[in-house]
């Protein structure tokens, strides 16, 4: 009777195991997304808003995986009833895919409701050191804005997670109403889960109403243990000395750790194509929503790429080329909100016309292609020593080479002049390391 559907099953599953991302292919399918882009909405002004440093945007591979892969293993597994909606909001990270094709998702099929609002605990992909929770939002009445303003994992017995960090969807406001809106939250631990039993706490509304609820749910699958592999091997790129001491894999995600030599006349700002690559050449690429990075100090730092925990190669390397990088002398900017002038900045002068409107600060950033990582830390420093938050936005459009880049800080009350700390700009060091992990 399913004789059809399981040929196609087995014809989707070899695509999948035999899918390879060849860097040129990568940067291929990169181009052809600028390209695209700029064709289709060359006038349309896009801003985003990016509020964390270790949240680059990475959506250009991103957009080379899905084609490459989601579409495939989407289809794979949609077939399996009820995983359609948790493949839909995974479908671009293949490690999470995997676990789901690997029947390692638990169903958990718990909700609370209160004063017309209810909220649904549907799946949970979990490991001893982070869970992803799928989890639906619904309405009496036909809603624009669902919104989730506080997201809390507690211990139905014992002590409660030690939480490292923490990621939870919300919803953009939509014109079309509707009663019900799907998304998820990324939880990870700083210390092994002790207990399958938990309570999520959450604060969600819709604009006009906000409720509270606490949902009791435990876990009812075991859960798998991660594998350590200690590496600490040495590579160069253009004189820039990394040290990779570690690869951890879990289920949802590979931890990667690398130490910076403090002697390297570069700081090394992002790991750009940082990859786990078996004996076949199919690669794991960085995660492309929530966290991909946890700065240990100003030289270490652990990367997270997209799991192959259920995949077990032979082989395994870690492949790196590209690496964005500055000068040490290079990495900050000091501008005067007064004047509107740049006092100081990288060589090679790539920002420009710095305008201050209300206390948000805008600069011009002279590039060939749109450059969608935040160019600064989440804080800065003014002459007194007196610490601003803020939150960076980006215009993803390019006029004459150029490319609006911008803070919105949380006061404008400022003792000139003004310090921002660099945490990505373009400017790149390229090279060919690879080193075996297993």
């Amino acid at each position: 009777m399913f004789e059809k559907e399981e040929q196609n099953l087995i014809g989707w599953k070899k695509a999948y195991d035999e899918l390879q991302y060849p860097v040129e292919d990568i940067d291929a399918a990169i181009q052809a997304g600028f390209q695209k882009g700029r064709q289709q909405k060359k006038n349309v002004m896009r801003k985003r808003w990016l509020y964390s440093t270790a949240a680059a945007a990475v959506f250009f591979i991103t957009f080379f995986v899905s084609i490459r892969y989601s579409n495939v293993l989407a289809n794979y597994i949609a077939v399996i009833p009820g995983m359609e909606k948790v493949v839909e909001m995974i479908r671009y990270d293949k490690g999470l895919l995997a676990a789901v094709e690997n029947d390692y998702v638990q169903e958990i099929g718990v909700s609370q409701e209160r004063n017309g609002l209810k909220v649904n605990i549907d799946h949970v992909i979990a490991d001893e050191y982070g869970m992803v929770l799928f989890y639906s939002i619904e309405s009496n009445d036909n809603q624009t804005n669902f919104q989730v303003h506080n997201l809390e994992l507690k211990s139905a017995k014992g002590k409660d997670p030690v939480m490292a960090t923490s990621g939870y969807g919300v919803d953009v406001p939509n014109d079309t109403p509707r009663n019900k809106v799907d998304t998820t939250a990324e939880l990870f631990f700083s210390e092994p889960l002790e207990t399958t039993d938990f309570i999520l706490a959450i604060e969600v509304g819709t604009g006009t109403q906000k409720e509270q609820f606490e949902i009791p749910f435990s876990l009812n699958k075991s859960l798998e243990q991660k594998r350590t592999y200690e590496v600490n091997k040495t590579v160069s790129i253009e004189q820039q000395n990394i040290t990779i001491k570690q690869v951890e894999i879990y289920p949802l995600r590979v931890a990667v750790t690398l130490e910076m030599d403090d002697r390297n006349s570069k700081k090394i700002l992002s790991f750009d194509d940082l990859r786990l690559v078996d004996e076949h050449g199919e690669a794991w690429t960085k995660i492309s929503n929530g966290v991909t990075a946890n700065y240990i100090n100003e030289n270490e730092q652990i990367l997270y790429l997209q799991s192959n925990y259920f995949k077990e190669p032979e082989e395994i390397f870690i492949v790196l080329n590209s690496l964005q990088a500055i000068d040490r002398e290079d990495d900050t900017v000091v501008i005067d909100t007064s004047t509107e002038k740049i006092l100081k900045q990288p060589k090679g002068e790539l920002l420009s016309d710095l305008e201050i409107i209300g206390n948000e600060l805008w600069f011009k950033l002279k590039t060939e292609r749109e450059f969608n990582y935040s160019l600064f830390m989440l804080s800065s420093k003014d002459a007194k020593g007196n610490e601003y938050n803020h939150g960076s936005m980006i215009e993803g459009h390019i006029e004459n080479g150029m490319q609006r880049m911008g803070l919105r800080l949380n006061s404008t009350n400022i003792a000139n002049p003004l310090t921002l700390e660099i945490s990505a700009y373009p400017l790149w060091i390229k090279g060919d390391a690879k080193v075996k992990v297993k």
